[in-house]
């Protein structure tokens, strides 16, 4: 994805989020450093954020069919598995299939926004901030420390993402990605129920 899509922030919000300038080490790999960023954030959000066209085929539930990605600008064509049209209503994201019972059917559609959300954008300068500013120690690859002098001592661990240094996305980044996965049409689910004693 990483050539096909922008990137979800610029070098001037990872400066805002670490409050300070790049250091001539970290303007050269800035670039990089956002790209890896957008795209784990993506493959965890499961969506793009930006503009694109894409073919999927989705399976439709009671005649309806959600597409992945939003906003929808124009879906190009409806299918079935044979290349027959099939005739639709759209209202957003959702498509409604008429005249047809089939299970699957294939969608062309553009979709994204020029403006990526701006708790995406932030997410993602965010993680980039933060493999910046890491303590020199945890970007060694020390998961733990200790220090005395005299009487004085201090210790600390860290966390087993910032470790290394790393682009990589915080579980508080992932579950920001998470709650903006689309959403599937509701369907037959079952859950275990409590064990009740013989």
């Amino acid at each position: 994805m990483a050539d096909e899509y922008m990137p979800l922030a610029a070098s001037e919000d990872v400066v805002a989020a670490l409050g300070r300038d790049l250091t001539t080490s970290e303007q050269q790999r800035v670039g990089d450093a956002i790209a890896k960023a957008s795209e784990l954030f993506r493959m965890e959000a499961r969506r793009t954020f930006t503009p694109g066209r894409r073919t999927n085929r989705l399976r439709s539930h009671a005649g309806e069919v959600r597409l992945p990605e939003t906003p929808v600008v124009e879906v190009h064509s409806v299918t079935d598995d044979d290349g027959n049209p099939v005739r639709f209503n759209r209202l957003g994201a959702v498509l409604t299939i008429t005249g047809c019972t089939t299970a699957f059917v294939r969608v062309d559609y553009s979709f994204g926004d020029e403006t990526v959300p701006e708790i995406v954008r932030t997410t993602v300068a965010g993680a980039v901030a933060g493999a910046f500013d890491i303590d020199k120690r945890a970007r060694a690859g020390m998961t733990q420390f200790q220090e005395t002098a005299g009487p004085l001592s201090e210790g600390g661990t860290f966390a087993s993402w910032a470790v290394g240094g790393q682009v990589t996305l915080s579980p508080a980044d992932l579950a920001v990605a998470r709650s903006l996965r689309p959403t599937k049409l509701g369907g037959t689910s079952s859950q275990q129920g409590p064990r009740w004693r013989s």
